[in-house]
């Protein structure tokens, strides 16, 4: 599965890419909401989408839904630090951090069919 994650804090990013090729999946990374909107505009396809919500340039709302225009079933986890106003997209998840790697993994599995 091809997952996208975005997310502003470089530990947080860097240890999400780490678990998730670990166990099996291509990764890409974007440090910001703006950086991948920017992506999407290059053509890129992405099996699923883990965003943070804050983040600068561009909310995690922001780019599930320009996701979600593109590839209108796409599998969303917003993780979030903070008490949210709560706009996810149909069908997103929101969990909290702390959150541990291997329940992200599980996670985004069952959201495919691989659970």
């Amino acid at each position: 599965m091809n997952i996208l994650v975005v997310e502003d804090d470089p530990f947080i990013r860097d240890m999400a890419v780490t678990e998730l090729e670990e166990a099996g999946h291509e990764v890409m990374e974007a440090a910001s909401g703006g950086q991948a909107l920017r992506l999407l505009q290059t053509g890129i396809a992405v099996d699923a989408l883990l965003t943070d919500i804050r983040m600068p340039e561009a909310n995690g709302w922001e780019v599930a839904r320009a996701y979600r225009q593109r590839f209108p079933d796409l599998p969303v986890v917003y993780v979030t630090g903070y008490a949210e106003q709560l706009q996810p997209v149909p069908g997103g998840i929101v969990i909290s951090k702390p959150y541990r790697m291997a329940q992200l993994v599980d996670l985004l599995n069952a959201l495919r069919g691989e659970g």
